[in-house]
């Protein structure tokens, strides 16, 4: 495959990627509530509900991670206490996810690319041979 040919297929699961989480956000805006209830998905790491809550106390100057319940990274604090409210800028905040997620499904494809999962100075992967492509990589993702 060519590279213009493995850019345009790129650039295509980006852009699809990128209108399909938009239009899950548009077309069924409850969706991100009832995700986050849903215990197979949430946990008390990747709660948003918990991040919300640390959120709150963090801009009450209320050490959040007193009584064991937010059990998020510390750098999320004050990352997330930048940004302007879920509930008064759902587009901003919709539009930071998706970035976000193209941006993850990008670094994962370019790892995938580099082959330095198969080989490096010191190993040599008995499966260095069987690689998947970058483009696969972030559509799986996406």
């Amino acid at each position: 495959m060519t590279t213009t040919m493995a850019l345009r297929n790129k650039a295509g699961v980006f852009v699809g990627a990128a209108l399909l989480r938009f239009l899950l956000f548009t077309a069924f805006p409850r969706l991100p509530d009832l995700l986050t209830g849903r215990v197979e998905i949430s946990t008390p790491v990747t709660s948003f509900k918990r991040l919300q809550e640390g959120l709150f106390l963090y801009n009450h100057n209320v050490d959040p991670y007193d009584g064991g319940v937010f059990h998020h990274p510390p750098l999320l604090l004050p990352l997330f206490s930048l940004l302007p409210d879920v509930k008064d800028w759902p587009v901003f905040t919709a539009m930071l996810y998706i970035l976000v997620d193209l941006l993850s499904a990008g670094a994962l494809s370019t790892i995938a690319d580099s082959g330095e999962a198969g080989q490096t100075k010191l190993y040599t992967s008995p499966r260095r041979a069987k690689t998947t492509s970058g483009v696969f990589i972030a559509a799986a993702y996406a």
